[in-house]
């Protein structure tokens, strides 16, 4: 075995620990079936709205999910229709799926389920869809992992692929700085997770139904959760032969143009840095959107109206229009002074400065080893830990060309 396949099956080992110790991906398993049909309900928003890849598209696919857990994500897939494999390392977690499939699925022996990891699974066989959530980054190889699963995928079919996102997950990385340097052991470790970061543990125990403990295992006690750019999944994807389908969120800038005739079609893949704007935001999250997008928005306003005017004043435009030449410069002269609120982006700068002030004042904090006294600042601190903590998790579905797709 390589030094390289060494590591693998070393990390391999250490995660398959930790989440023996608590797993997961419990959501609705240990609970009512009222709590299933929420989560089945929000499941249906977060795929329709979200990932524009409504049920309906996994009816009479053959699908494998890879690190599929408890298969709490995978059964309401398999009811929209899918066929499913569930490929998962942990026997623990995948004695919950069988019961979970069981329950809650009417044909539980259309489906199959195999004690693997993703490295060791073998198969020549492909599949419409192919999907992996919250798993590569656990790995020690993330890249070979999400090029052995890109090659599941049968040409015409789908990867749906999720993982935190590296600039996301900045916060989270300065609180595993701060829990590793006080705590060694899981318990210790949840000790300080619970003094330090209460309010993130109650956010999260608020909007995903699992226990504490296992959001302190998922965010803090696994050791490798090696996180992945929106840059570094665009580059997976290329040299998997794979195109972008949808994201979410979004990283797209709102800059795009071409009609939908245009050719060559643009290839988001071409592009270097096109994510990192957003990752900024993510970074950065603490209030909803919500909150936030009316703070941008506004100071689009006077520059809506003058945008509005002017081509207002123009549209329609025909043989019995008349143009007074006086009345356009004056509303083209207003556009051009209003165009100074296209700053609106002042305030996302303003908080990343202030995000990078508190973070130096935390990791020098954490280095005079009072406990106490790090608890108290980030008590105080504007940016750094409020509210969401950053944004972690980062969805893409990519399509495979077939023979069919000439561009």
């Amino acid at each position: 075995m390589s030094k390289d396949n060494n590591n693998i099956k070393k990390v391999e080992s250490e995660t398959l620990k930790t989440f023996q110790e608590e797993i997961p991906s419990q959501y609705f398993s240990h609970k009512s079936e009222v709590e299933y049909q929420d989560y089945v309900k929000n499941a249906e928003f977060v795929y329709r709205e979200l990932f524009k890849f409504p049920p309906q598209m996994f009816r009479g696919a053959e699908l494998i999910d890879f690190g599929a857990g408890t298969g709490e994500n995978t059964v309401y897939l398999a009811n929209w229709g899918a066929k499913c494999t569930l490929v998962e390392m942990n026997p623990q977690a995948q004695s919950i799926s069988k019961d979970v499939f069981k329950k809650y699925t009417r044909n539980f022996n259309a489906h199959t389920f195999i004690c693997s990891s993703i490295f060791d699974y073998v198969s020549q066989k492909t599949y419409d869809i192919v999907m992996s959530r919250g798993v590569l980054a656990h790995t020690a190889a993330k890249e070979e992992a999400f090029r052995k699963i890109a090659g599941f995928v049968k040409p015409g079919g789908y990867l749906i692929f999720g993982d935190p996102n590296k600039a996301g997950g900045f916060q989270n990385m300065l609180q595993r700085f701060a829990v590793y340097h006080f705590a060694k052991t899981p318990d210790e470790m949840a000790a300080v997770c619970e003094f330090l970061f209460k309010e993130d543990i109650d956010r999260s125990e608020k909007f995903i139904p699992r226990t504490r403990r296992a959001i302190i295992f998922d965010r803090w006690v696994i050791q490798s959760q090696d996180d992945p750019s929106v840059e570094e999944v665009m580059g997976w994807m290329k040299n998997s032969g794979l195109r972008l389908y949808s994201s979410h969120p979004s990283f797209m800038l709102p800059l795009l143009g071409d009609s939908a005739h245009h050719q060559p079609r643009f290839d988001p893949t071409s592009v270097s840095n096109l994510g990192v704007l957003a990752e900024l935001v993510w970074m950065l999250q603490s209030e909803s959107d919500r909150e936030t997008f009316p703070k941008f928005t506004s100071k689009l306003n006077p520059f809506a109206v003058a945008f509005t005017d002017l081509t207002s004043y123009v549209a329609n435009f025909n043989k019995n229009t008349k143009l007074d030449t006086g009345r356009f410069q004056e509303l083209s002269r207003a556009l051009a002074q209003s165009s100074e609120a296209l700053n609106f982006l002042n305030p996302l700068r303003n908080k990343l400065l202030k995000a990078l002030q508190e973070a130096d004042e935390f990791v020098n904090l954490v280095y005079e080893s009072d406990l106490n006294k790090l608890r108290k600042f980030i008590e105080k601190t504007e940016v750094l830990f409020r509210g969401a903590c950053g944004l972690r998790h980062v969805d893409f579905i990519a399509y495979k060309p077939g023979e069919q797709d000439s561009n």
